[in-house]
């Protein structure tokens, strides 16, 4: 027994070595033909989305197209947050859906209390809302105060010079609107001169921004201030007061 023992230990380290150089060879044979049999599973990572903020929500719901959601997510904000950037945006993105809903005492309401000193873009905004709503619902005096408001504190020159030339010229839309909406209020204060160029302004605006629709209605309505005119003036006041569409572009 011993001896067979002894035997048997001499021959291991033979054993030994030639099952290595089978494992090994093994090895490369899986590794060549099937990979994914020794191949270490990396951990699937699943993506989770960042969750939306309450604005980000409320802004989603009002490019599907679901007024009253987006109006009551903008209020949840307007109430919780105490970010001023975030409470003027709620507060842009809620007048807009109530104005699409046609609830222009609620829209002009959200929008309060509105900038009389304008600092940033969103006040801006603000008042170019005040003023549409107001058109909307015949304040045609203040409408014109908060439109020039808004329109006036751009910096006109710089835009002039910018329609003018050949460079890409990128408009918030609010400007342009700004801008029709302000003839229009011209045209209801009868100052159809001031409304006229107004509405030339705003084509070019529109035409500019690649919004070929509302440039030619821009257009035309300046087409028909000129006629007006020119068959009524100096002998009969210009009856422009009625008949041009007040409101949004």
């Amino acid at each position: 027994m011993p001896y067979k023992i002894m035997s048997t230990i001499k021959w291991l380290p033979v054993f030994f070595v030639t099952f290595t150089i089978l494992i090994g060879l093994g090895c490369q044979t899986n590794h060549h033909w099937n990979p994914l049999l020794l191949k270490k599973k990396k951990p699937v990572s699943i993506e989770t989305k960042t969750p939306l903020s309450k604005l980000e929500r409320a802004i989603l719901l009002q490019k599907s197209g679901d007024e009253l959601a987006a109006v009551i997510a903008y209020r949840e904000v307007i109430a919780c947050s105490r970010n001023r950037n975030e409470i003027d945006s709620a507060k842009i993105g809620a007048a807009e859906c109530l104005i699409r809903i046609k609830k222009f005492p609620a829209a002009l309401t959200v929008l309060e209390p509105l900038p009389l000193d304008v600092a940033t873009e969103n006040d801006m905004k603000k008042l170019a809302l005040a003023g549409e709503i107001l058109l909307h619902i015949g304040r045609f005096k203040e409408a014109e105060t908060y439109l020039e408001l808004a329109v006036g504190s751009l910096d006109l020159e710089s835009l002039l010079d910018q329609v003018h030339s050949d460079a890409t010229l990128e408009l918030a839309p609010w400007i342009p609107a700004a801008t029709a909406n302000l003839g229009c209020a011209y045209l209801k204060n009868d100052k159809p001169e001031y409304a006229m160029m107004m509405y030339q302004f705003a084509s070019c605006l529109y035409y500019r921004c690649g919004n070929q629709i509302f440039a030619e209605r821009s257009q035309r309505i300046y087409d028909d201030l000129v006629s007006v005119m020119r068959q009524y003036a100096p002998f009969k006041p210009v009856p422009v007061a009625k008949g041009f569409p007040p409101g949004r572009m």
